[in-house]
């Protein structure tokens, strides 16, 4: 009967070394679980902060478009070119009449620079021919000396290559008014006047 209690104690002593294996094995599962839950937790409250609303996704559409456009003015800064003062006889009305105007480019352009310094000699001579042909009653008003703005503008990009038709010289200002419309695409942005001197 010795022997039944010595297989009885090892028993007890596999029951109780179990025991504390068991309770490893239930921490460890709790413990992998809690992990689990964290990460997934985590992955999620990021994915929500970083998921804009659809107010700032807008309203940060609205920054991106005008940090775009203020980079795009502050690379495409107006060049000012001075074609220097013209000095014009006027077609005769009453008496004889000049013109003395100081004429600059405003281009948005920067390649154009060095195209309408390499081109001013013709640029020079197409703007002295349509200021001869003017009548001083023909640039009188504001909008009058808008129509001839215009007028120099297309000479201009005629003589840079920025328009196929060369616009037609006249006092006639109907007429002198292309078929071409001109834009500011060209790079010919506008033409100013400085000085404008009718004698």
């Amino acid at each position: 009967m010795a022997k039944p209690e010595k297989s009885a104690k090892p028993a007890e002593e596999d029951e109780a070394t179990d025991a504390p294996k068991k309770m490893g094995k239930k921490k460890l599962i709790i413990i992998i679980i809690a992990v689990a839950v964290l990460v997934i937790g985590g992955g999620v409250t990021a994915f929500l902060l970083k998921k804009p609303s659809h107010e700032s996704e807008t309203a940060t559409g609205k920054a991106a478009a005008e940090k775009a456009e203020d980079e795009a003015l502050s690379k495409n800064k107006p060049i000012y070119v001075d074609l220097g003062t013209f000095t014009a006889n006027l077609v005769r009305e009453n008496s004889d009449q000049y013109l003395q105007v100081a004429i600059s480019l405003k281009l948005i352009k920067p390649d154009l620079e060095e195209r309408v310094k390499s081109s001013s000699p013709e640029i020079m001579h197409r703007v002295n021919m349509l200021l001869q042909s003017k009548r001083a009653s023909e640039l009188v008003t504001y909008e009058d000396k808008i129509k001839l703005s215009k007028q120099i503008k297309e000479q201009v990009e005629y003589v840079l290559r920025l328009r196929k038709t060369a616009p037609v010289i006249s006092s006639n200002q109907d007429e002198a008014a292309s078929a071409e419309t001109g834009n500011s695409r060209t790079g010919v942005s506008e033409v100013l006047f400085t000085s404008f001197i009718i004698q």
